[in-house]
């Protein structure tokens, strides 16, 4: 673990979250007046699974069969200092047009509305290679000045000796990041505490 994590360690990172409120238009985004990390991946990445373990519940994020379940922003608060701001997935094929365009205004009106975004935690499959669909998050994000962090997730999904592999395959086609690139397992809860800690290390709420 790196210095800057060890010392993360000491503190408490990801206690007392409570829901706060979903948004389903721009009026209905509250105001913007502590940190913030944001959460975006397709669909069927894991992303509500990737919530409740850094949140350390089962039941803090709706997990649904159906893909594309998020259908607002659902803002969390961290311990009263930072929130978590789980944004609607995308690339889901049988979410009507009409829906996808409403959901990427809501996406788009929450990252330009002026409020203190830390990051954008950007997750992927170990199992897949990113697509056009997460190269233009990342462009889009780096547009708007906006940090984002990849996570790669499903690491249980792969075999051990081709993680590696995985990884590096994946990490080639992502533009250059300022921030280092995680590995985890929602499933296991792997690579979760040093996310966890880096996490709370961008918003202040650790050591």
């Amino acid at each position: 673990m790196s210095p800057v994590l060890r010392m993360a360690a000491k503190g408490r990172c990801f206690k007392n979250v409570s829901f706060e409120t979903s948004a389903f238009s721009p009026t209905q985004i509250p105001e913007s007046d502590i940190p913030e990390i944001a959460f975006a991946g397709r669909s069927n990445v894991g992303k509500s699974s990737v919530l409740n373990r850094l949140f350390g519940t089962r039941k803090m994020v709706k997990v649904s069969s159906r893909p594309g379940f998020t259908k607002s922003l659902n803002f969390f608060t961290v311990d009263g200092r930072f929130r978590c701001v789980d944004l609607p997935g995308y690339g889901y094929a049988k979410v009507p047009p009409r829906e996808r365009e409403r959901w990427l205004r809501l996406t788009d009106a929450y990252l330009r509305g002026g409020r203190d975004i830390r990051a954008v935690v950007c997750l992927l499959d170990m199992r897949r290679h990113p697509d056009q669909l997460d190269a233009g998050l990342f462009s889009y994000l780096r547009e708007l000045g906006v940090a984002a962090v990849a996570v790669i997730n499903k690491a249980d999904k792969v075999a051990q000796p081709r993680r590696k592999r995985a990884v590096e395959a994946i990490t080639a086609l992502l533009p250059p990041l300022r921030h280092p690139v995680f590995t985890i397992s929602a499933r296991t809860g792997e690579g979760f505490e040093e996310l966890s800690y880096f996490l709370c290390s961008l918003v202040g709420s650790a050591g």
